[in-house]
């Protein structure tokens, strides 16, 4: 019986830290970013941002599979564990990397526009969109 208790606590523990490690959308960044896409500007430069280390930028669309990024570029997205990202059309996801590990994500309304370039590595230093005439945000490369 102590045996069966302690199996379980060691699972609910180790499950516990497990989602404990998981990111969750930053909402003070996310309005930050809204705001810089909303704000008429000709250049959104999302390399600006700072408050915390990040070295490259990753976006995901809606209905993208965590699982396929993570095969496709070659990284370790378990931080995300299953983000809603999969099953929403409204949002993107914008995951901020220090050196190909995630450390912030934010859920980016679909309001301020898509993005022409989900799903491939940015670089802080080349972070930076121009608006479409359709309304899309175009990496300016």
């Amino acid at each position: 019986m102590k045996k069966s208790i302690g199996t379980t606590l060691l699972f609910l523990c180790l499950m516990a830290c497990h989602y404990s490690n998981q990111l969750h959308s930053d909402r003070v960044l996310t309005e930050k970013i809204e705001a810089e896409f909303s704000s008429g500007k000709n250049i959104s430069d999302l390399g600006k941002i700072d408050g915390f280390e990040w070295t490259e930028l990753l976006i995901l669309a809606p209905y993208t599979s965590i699982d396929t990024v993570e095969s496709e570029l070659d990284l370790n997205l378990e931080s995300l564990g299953e983000h809603a990202i999969e099953h929403l059309d409204s949002i993107y996801l914008l995951v901020f990397l220090n050196h190909r590990k995630p450390v912030k994500i934010a859920e980016v309304s679909i309001r301020i526009g898509g993005f022409t370039n989900p799903g491939q590595i940015i670089g802080r230093n080349k972070a930076q969109f121009t608006k479409t005439q359709s309304g899309s945000n175009q990496l300016i490369e």
